[in-house]
């Protein structure tokens, strides 16, 4: 490996095991009893190194954005040829099941993910921040693919409608295991809830709600 590759490879362990130990004691003790100063003495690097990977406390919780928004992207640019976007993006919340053991480990914890941003208004305004670059930079993507004019609405129309369907979606599959029931059945019941939103966006919103 060369000295470029192996100096990344190293910035990345490095970030993991940063990562992984503030995620250790948040789920221990919460976000607020935590500092930064611990998180760095038990990841053994300096404060200064924490802050040259996550400038704030807060981008610790949210780690995992960035691979998020990678898989978003490529939801749209590394799609097969002649497959929708819509389809891509089915194809990509169909696979939010594989998610599944890790929100299982997740409830089991005192502080998870979601209790720890809903007890931290700094959290909350940091998920809508993420979320929020997040779907600008997939109507980036789809405005470049599109060849639409500066300013068209369409674009982050559409960025924010599936984004907002992977959120849902994954929402609603985190409810589905935090109340219980075997793989086999949670699976199933996300595919269909899969299958409904992805044909209502097909179909569009002209005649929702049902006319009685």
């Amino acid at each position: 490996m060369r000295e470029g590759g192996l100096r990344e490879l190293k910035k990345s362990q490095t970030r993991q095991l940063i990562a992984d130990s503030a995620a250790k004691l948040f789920r221990a003790r919460g976000y607020d009893d935590v500092t930064v100063d611990e998180i760095a003495a038990v990841a053994q690097v300096s404060k200064k190194t924490v802050f040259n990977h996550f400038p704030t406390k807060e981008d610790l919780v949210f780690y995992r954005a960035d691979q998020r928004e990678a898989m978003s992207l490529a939801a749209v640019r590394e799609r097969p040829p002649g497959m929708s976007i819509l389809d891509s993006f089915r194809q990509l919340c169909d696979g939010q099941t594989r998610l599944i053991p890790g929100i299982r480990r997740d409830l089991t914890q005192p502080w998870g993910f979601f209790e720890l941003v809903n007890a931290n208004p700094a959290l909350q305004r940091k998920m809508y921040e993420v979320n929020a670059h997040i779907v600008n930079t997939l109507a980036e993507a789809l405005a470049e693919e599109a060849r639409a004019e500066p300013g068209d609405l369409i674009p982050p129309l559409v960025a924010s409608t599936l984004i907002g369907a992977q959120r849902a979606l994954y929402r609603r599959l985190r409810e589905r295991v935090a109340s219980g029931g075997d793989d086999e059945a949670i699976i199933g019941a996300h595919h269909d809830d899969v299958r409904r939103v992805f044909d209502q966006l097909r179909d569009g919103l002209g005649g929702y709600p049902p006319q009685s």
